[in-house]
């Protein structure tokens, strides 16, 4: 069973996949009807625009790329916050006692053993 701020955070990564997702498509459907007008209505610049659309196409890969990964960071981070309860207190906690027990048996040995 899920609780509210994970559905939350699931929800969250969710549309903003979706959201980049749908900026990408718009720009490759842009950028393909481009190269369609170029081709009708002046085909001497095509040639000058392919190269443009090529390096523009791959750019938005790249940030489709970059915002997947985010988003997967997003999650690790989360889950690690999640595990730790954002802080370390019980490590911590667990360290100061060990070494007050290391201390007092550390009183208890002989100085000459």
């Amino acid at each position: 069973m899920t609780t509210r701020r994970e559905r939350r955070t699931q929800e969250k990564d969710t549309m903003n996949k979706n959201v980049a997702f749908i900026v990408i498509g718009s720009l490759v459907a842009i950028g393909l009807i481009g190269s369609v007008v170029l081709h009708v209505l002046r085909p001497d610049t095509v040639a000058a625009f392919m190269p443009n659309l090529i390096t523009l196409l791959g750019l938005i890969v790249t940030a489709a790329g970059t915002i997947y990964s985010l988003g997967k960071l997003d999650q690790k981070v989360d889950s690690v916050h999640k595990n730790t309860n954002g802080t370390l207190s019980a490590l911590r906690e667990e360290n100061d006692r060990l070494t007050r027990e290391n201390v007092e048996l550390a009183r208890r040995v002989p100085a000459g053993e």
